[in-house]
């Protein structure tokens, strides 16, 4: 069943720039402490693969909130859902700031991530507003502002954490959260109809679709892989950049500056899935992540040549994951619009995980055998994909498409 919201035409677009912001507010709250690890580890006294399950809890965490909220989203409620959510991430956030101990920021951070799903719930929301036709730019929108807010948010904790103190980047994390859902509250407008929340009912769905879809596992495979090296790579690059070049903190906020081209890619891959097939546009996706995984390994020849193409490798990685959610997205989105949020759960969960896990295995990569295998890591997984994608083509009408 399609839930549908009372949107007048005039203040739609209002209501999507809103929604977008929103979005990368909570997109945000999810990546920053990947720029606080050595000031997490200085002040707490813990050595840093400890500090690591700062960025693995979060992320965890959305895993388990995207499981469990995030179908809610199918009953029509995104007003009160994204007021709730956005007020329980402030509390979280607050609760993290003022952590006397790691296990406490580790359990602090893992019940924020999970209140941090405002991005799986918007998406689908935003998609019941659109034509069918217009998918894949609408949502690479949503990830073009969202972009912005990865970006400032490393910067800012990055920032943070190296001139001050990490607790402020996690206030700051409340204050913006509490912004949001004095937002959702005031902004979204009274459904026209909730459907009954049967609870158990709706944490089956998103198993369910995964079973019973193989545009979803499709999708939900690719993204696995792409988000398991993008998030290993990210919870070192701080390390690299300290051992390697010896740039602290800040640096990793300045890099992830240059990701704003992103913000140019993503839109252009929206229009290129519209015209012609998420396949086709995953194929030379995962092309470019083994080719980020190549200039990463660039490190090695250090100076400026090194950090010049350790950031290039970045850059491209950033815009492959980037393009590649575009492209997975729009395929589940276009295989059953009453069923979105449940598929959007199956696909969110399977991402988070893995990128969870990439993050853990990619920090002890790092510790025990050194920079080359994070790149190694990332090329591994997008070989993986692609090789499903060359092997296994989809059939069902929005596969792989060479046009000449």
């Amino acid at each position: 069943m399609s839930i549908e919201v009372a949107v007048d035409a005039r203040p739609r677009t209002t209501l999507l720039g809103v929604l977008a912001v929103c979005s990368a507010v909570g997109v945000g709250t999810v990546y920053f402490p990947q720029a606080l690890l050595p000031s997490v580890a200085a002040s707490l006294h813990v050595p840093l693969s400890s500090a690591a399950l700062v960025v693995t809890a979060p992320q965890a965490g959305y895993a388990v909130g995207i499981l469990t909220v995030v179908p809610l989203g199918d009953t029509g409620a995104q007003r009160r859902l994204l007021t709730t959510l956005f007020a329980s991430v402030a509390v979280f956030a607050i609760a993290a700031a003022a952590a006397p101990s790691l296990p406490v920021l580790v359990i602090a951070s893992f019940l924020m991530g999970c209140a941090t799903v405002a991005s799986p719930v918007i998406g689908p929301y935003v998609a019941g507003m659109t034509g069918s036709r217009r998918l894949g730019s609408i949502n690479s929108i949503l990830l073009s502002v969202g972009i912005p807010g990865m970006i400032l948010s490393r910067a800012i904790a990055g920032f943070l954490g190296e001139e001050y103190s990490w607790r402020y980047a996690y206030l700051g994390a409340a204050v913006l959260a509490l912004v949001c859902a004095a937002v959702a509250w005031t902004r979204l407008p009274v459904p026209v109809h909730v459907e009954p929340a049967e609870f158990p009912q709706y944490l089956r769905r998103p198993l369910d679709q995964l079973r019973l879809r193989s545009g979803l596992r499709r999708s939900a495979f690719y993204q696995a892989c792409t988000f398991a090296g993008f998030t290993g790579t990210w919870a070192t690059l701080v390390l690299v950049l300290q051992d390697s070049f010896g740039l602290g903190a800040g640096a990793l906020g300045w890099i992830s500056l240059v990701a704003i081209a992103t913000m140019a890619v993503v839109p252009w891959t929206g229009r290129i899935v519209d015209r012609r097939t998420p396949d086709a546009v995953t194929a030379w996706i995962l092309v470019g992540t083994i080719a980020a995984a190549v200039f990463m390994l660039g490190a090695y020849a250090g100076g400026a040549l090194g950090l010049t193409l350790l950031v290039a490798g970045v850059l491209v990685l950033d815009v492959s994951m980037q393009s590649g959610m575009v492209a997975n997205v729009t395929r589940i989105y276009q295989l059953d619009p009453g069923r979105r949020s449940a598929m959007n759960t199956a696909y969110m969960v399977c991402a988070y995980s893995a990128g969870s896990l990439g993050s853990w295995t990619a920090v002890r990569l790092y510790h025990a055998l050194g920079w080359w295998t994070v790149p190694t890591f990332v090329a591994t997984l997008a070989t993986l994909a692609l090789l499903r994608l060359v092997l296994t083509p989809d059939t069902s009408g929005r596969g792989l498409v060479v046009r000449v």
